[in-house]
């Protein structure tokens, strides 16, 4: 009688996958529409120079819990799904974790002065933004504990909760009249810091205090540092045109690449809602979804870009305004850099948790060589256009190493990772009837 209600059989753990990356995929779905009308409000009420002093202070702080976590959040990945206490985790990954962040926080005014360059606004919240880091870096770790122990509903409140307290502040500032840059930056880092709120039930969960196990710091450092250099190098991949463009190009050309990002980062979407369930299955011993996970992403990708490669240039004009026009070029390469950049994602999070953390690294750190050099070679002559070619020439060279070496690890052809398979349509039904039927339930 227990065998059959205990054993879970394939088909069984795939509906379980899909349910999980439908209801992660609806909750980006609705992040990125609070994110197209808050987009245009933050564009029409700051305009384009007002847009990028904003991005002055966002970028920065969005690199903080990739910067200073050191990797070490992924290691909860590794243990929690293996059967570690959760105690244990969050005392001994907890402590390194909190003094990086202390010592980050000593640092606010220095690093904020050299990067605000005299703007009153933009420094005033990267301090406020940089004095948070202890409270960051511990949600990181909560984040990374809720995936791993399968606590999906507390998952998707603490992503929610960011998107959804921006867009409040952001549509109520805005038809007050009273949406500036300073009255954005105080919101999104409010919204932020109130994500740790649905970690909290788990933290009162605990049977004991938390404990910090030598050993297992140790071990969590060790196995951090090895993601954390690629991690290191893919968030310099994907953020550092923006901080150089800081200093290096006016602020309404920052404002206009802003601007592409976001249209550009529409397919994280399906990045973001896969990533955290494969990391816990792959940990467990699932290798078999690696490659299907990849070609997956890579098609929903392609087809949603294409869509928005063509819709780019009506969009910016309707959502932003005539001013934001010089943004099209900026937007349709850095879709197209997107797709790579989708594949070599989902790579770098199945190699971690197939305990193979040097791979991803190395990917991005060829990735990263490419982007500094595309960076001063054509960041100042080309501006933002330049700094879109660079990414997608970083991003391929990524996808294309760590592909590779994962086609070798996992002894299967490497079509399995790129032509599409009768079983992806199947998954992709049952992922948007799920979706579906959460959207009723709602």
């Amino acid at each position: 009688m227990a065998g059959p209600a205990t054993v879970a059989t394939p088909g069984r753990r795939r509906a379980r996958l899909t349910g999980v990356v439908a209801s992660l995929t609806a909750t980006n779905v609705l992040g990125a529409a609070f994110g197209f009308v808050t987009g245009p409000l933050l564009a029409r009420a700051l305009g384009a120079s007002g847009r990028g002093d904003l991005a002055a202070v966002l970028v920065p702080l969005a690199l903080v819990p990739g910067v200073l976590g050191l990797g070490i959040p992924a290691y909860a990945y590794r243990e929690l799904p293996r059967g570690r206490a959760v105690e244990e985790v969050l005392g001994s990954l907890g402590l390194p974790l909190l003094l990086v962040g202390l010592l980050a926080a000593a640092g606010a005014v220095p690093v904020a002065d050299a990067l605000a360059g005299g703007r009153g606004p933009t420094h005033t919240f990267l301090v406020v933004g940089l004095l948070a880091t202890p409270l960051v870096l511990l949600g990181s770790l909560l984040s990374s504990c809720l995936a791993a122990l399968e606590r999906w509903r507390a998952l998707v409140a603490t992503s929610m909760i960011p998107f959804a307290g921006t867009f409040a502040a952001v549509v109520s500032l805005y038809a007050l009249g009273d949406l500036t840059v300073a009255t954005a930056a105080a919101s999104t880092i409010a919204a932020s810091l109130c994500s740790l709120a649905p970690s909290l039930p788990l933290l009162a969960s605990l049977r004991r205090p938390p404990a910090f196990r030598r050993p297992l710091a140790r071990a969590g450092v060790a196995f951090g540092l090895k993601s954390w250099v690629g991690g290191l190098a893919q968030l310099a991949n994907l953020r550092l045109d923006q901080l150089l463009m800081i200093t290096v190009v006016a602020p309404r050309e920052l404002g206009l690449y802003a601007v592409a990002t976001t249209i550009a980062g529409a397919s994280g979407l399906a990045t973001g809602a896969l990533s955290p369930p494969l990391m816990t299955r792959i940990a467990r011993g699932e290798r078999r979804l690696m490659p299907q996970a990849v070609r997956i992403v890579l098609l929903a990708t392609l087809a949603l870009n294409a869509a928005l490669a063509l819709a780019t240039p009506l969009l910016l004009s309707l959502l932003f305004g005539p001013q934001f026009r010089g943004a099209v070029p900026m937007a349709a390469i850095l879709l197209a850099a997107a797709v790579p950049f989708a594949g070599a994602s989902v790579l770098s999070s199945a190699l971690q948790a197939d305990g193979a953390p040097l791979i991803p690294t190395v990917g991005e750190a060829l990735a990263l060589v490419v982007t500094v050099a595309g960076l001063l070679l054509l960041l100042s002559p080309l501006g933002g256009i330049g700094a879109a070619l660079v990414s997608l020439a970083a991003y391929g060279a990524s996808f294309c190493f760590q592909l590779a070496l994962a086609r070798r690890r996992l002894r299967v052809p490497l079509h399995a990772f790129l032509l599409p398979a009768r079983e992806d349509a199947q998954w992709a039904r049952s992922v948007l009837a799920s979706v579906r039927a959460r959207a009723r339930a709602a």
